[in-house]
């Protein structure tokens, strides 16, 4: 049964608000996809968690009440994003599918073909018309699919239609083939990120983003080389701005080349700008109204969260708590739709996973 307590951080004095079950781990959404319904008091959380294969069951709670809605049983952690209409769009292999927050009424949108397997995070634009994919696509062998036997693609579907758009194959070199963590820009259907993925250290052109109705690819950042010609940022775990300007992202701390932290890019790859470096940030959350970053740390044990304002660059240390340091245990701080509440995933002094949430509203 998912339950609510409250209790202050060691560290800051702040309250938070935390959300668990003793039947097993409790997580919120990968950072880039909503996890909160419209009235930003009801969020969508993965509870009852299995910690080897991270399923486990979708609900709607109420942080007022406490109430609890069961709108799926038996899936696996990071295949959910919430719209702004409070419609939940879910991964399955092959199915995406959506469903209604409030009447739980369940509608398949696409189902790709048997040899293709959807993987989350999902991505939705701002009016909640368009989804960012991205699927694996196992290739019938051939002389020429000899070298390779899957491919990443990039695509688009469109929620009320179920229209499946292909806007790209990247196909990355071995030994890092993988372009994923696809996400739609929040005001323009037409352009989608994804990254190169793979070893930061080894990877020179992580951020990448497509057009959709023209197939043109774009690196945005152009990472600095060492005179060998090796990677000296190495960076990631980017979130698109919700107003579609641009992408925040991590340079992580152990990049030889400096200043590292939270960083912004163009859209158009024209520019980029520091934000903060006071910590060693490993995630970065955005908020809708674009006044807040909110990002976490990795350390050995621990992770602290950080509020950053985006317009004067000072930080604040929100709270410091255990954290265990895999999937699905990451904080991945992220915002409610009004912006006023950061939410994030922890551990409790038995490892269990809690959800815990930060009300901003008076803070920096």
């Amino acid at each position: 049964m998912l339950k609510h307590s409250s209790f202050t951080d060691t560290i800051t004095g702040l309250p938070i608000l935390a959300i668990g079950s003793e039947a097993g781990d409790t997580g919120h959404h990968y950072y880039t996809a909503m996890s909160w319904l419209s009235d930003s008091r009801h969020v969508i959380v993965h509870t009852d968690m299995d910690r080897e294969t991270w399923k486990g069951n979708i609900v709607r709670f109420d942080t007022e009440t406490g109430n609890v809605q069961v709108l799926e049983e038996g899936l696996t952690w990071g295949s959910g994003v919430v719209s702004c209409d409070d419609i939940l769009y879910l991964l399955r292999k092959n199915e995406l599918y959506a469903i209604d927050a409030w009447s739980g009424e369940r509608r398949t949108i696409c189902m790709l073909e048997e040899r293709c397997t959807f993987f989350g995070p999902l991505s939705v634009t701002n009016d909640g018309k368009v989804l960012g994919v991205y699927w694996k696509e196992q290739l019938v062998r051939s002389e020429d699919t000899a070298s390779q036997e899957a491919d990443w693609v990039i695509g688009t579907v469109h929620t009320e239609s179920g229209e499946v758009r292909e806007a790209a194959r990247p196909q990355f070199e071995e030994p890092f083939p993988v372009a994923n963590h696809a996400m739609i820009n929040p005001v323009d259907p037409n352009q989608l990120f994804f990254s190169h993925e793979g070893a930061t250290e080894q990877i020179p052109d992580r951020l990448w983003t497509v057009n959709a109705r023209t197939g043109d690819m774009r690196n945005l950042f152009a990472q600095k080389r060492s005179e060998s010609g090796q990677p000296v940022e190495y960076v990631g775990h980017e979130i698109w701005a919700f107003d579609g300007s641009g992408l925040y992202f991590v340079k992580y701390p152990h990049s030889p080349d400096k200043p590292t932290g939270v960083y912004f890019v163009d859209r158009r790859g024209e520019g980029h700008e520091f934000i903060n470096g006071d910590y060693r940030y490993w995630h970065v959350g955005i908020s809708p109204d674009g006044k807040y970053a909110a990002a976490d740390t990795q350390e050995p044990g621990i992770s602290k969260i950080v509020l950053i304002n985006t317009a004067t660059k000072q930080s604040e240390l929100l709270c410091e708590l255990p954290c265990r340091g895999m999937h699905p245990g990451h904080p991945h701080p992220s915002f409610s739709p009004d912006s006023r509440k950061v939410i994030f995933t922890f551990s409790d002094e038995h490892d269990r996973l809690h959800v815990g949430i930060m009300d901003i509203s008076d803070r920096l």
